[in-house]
C-alpha cells in the first residue's frame, strides 16, 4: 500500500500540488504540463504505466487515467472491445476503455473532492493509484494478447477475473 508518512501542505484547491509532492517523495517521474494536468510514470509488476490526472476546479473533480503501453491495432480492435466489456463487468471501481484515438487500454476513475480535507484527499488519491496499477497489472496479459491478436486472451481473461471463495 502507498502510505503517506508526512503531512502535505497545500494552500489552494488544486490537489495536483499535493500529488506532485507525493510523486517527488516516492521518486516517481512526473511532468506538470499545465496547472491542471499532471502525468506520473508509475512502475508496475508487468510494465511501466503512465498515470495522467486532470483537475477540473469547477466540479472539484480529479480525473485519473492509467494507460497500458500496448497499442491495439484496428485489426484487433473487436477482440479488445469484447475483453473490455467483460473486464468492466467485473470491476468494482473505475473502468477500462481504449484511449488516445481508440488505441491504448486505459483504466479511468474520477474523484469528487469538494468537501474532502487535503490530508484525506491525498490518501484517497494514493489508494486510487494503487488500485489503478493493480488493475493494469491484473489485465496486462489480456491486453497484450489483444495487442497481438491472440484468441487465447479469453482463457487469460477468465483466469484474471476468476474469484476464489474460502481457504485451501
Amino acid at each position: 500500500m502507498i502510505s503517506i508518512p508526512f503531512e502535505l501542505s497545500y494552500e489552494d484547491n488544486n490537489p495536483l500540488d499535493m500529488v506532485e509532492e507525493l510523486a517527488t517523495t516516492k521518486g516517481w517521474s512526473c511532468v506538470r504540463s499545465e496547472e491542471a494536468v499532471l502525468t506520473i510514470t508509475l512502475p508496475g509488476q508487468k510494465s511501466t504505466f503512465e498515470l495522467s490526472m486532470e483537475w477540473q476546479e469547477e466540479f472539484s473533480a480529479l480525473l485519473i487515467a492509467c494507460s497500458i503501453p500496448l497499442e491495439i491495432s484496428e485489426a484487433n480492435y473487436e477482440i479488445a472491445v469484447q475483453a473490455l466489456e467483460k473486464i468492466n463487468q467485473n470491476l468494482w471501481l473505475g473502468h477500462f476503455d481504449l484511449s488516445y484515438k481508440g488505441k491504448y487500454p486505459t483504466f479511468r476513475h474520477t474523484l469528487m473532492l469538494r468537501v474532502i480535507p487535503a490530508g484525506v484527499a491525498v490518501d484517497i488519491i494514493a489508494d486510487i493509484f494503487e488500485i489503478a496499477t493493480a488493475e493494469c497489472n491484473r489485465f496486462y496479459t489480456t491486453f497484450r494478447l489483444a495487442h497481438e491478436g491472440d484468441m487465447r486472451l479469453h482463457d487469460d481473461l477468465n483466469a484474471a477475473i476468476f474469484e476464489t471463495i474460502g481457504e485451501a
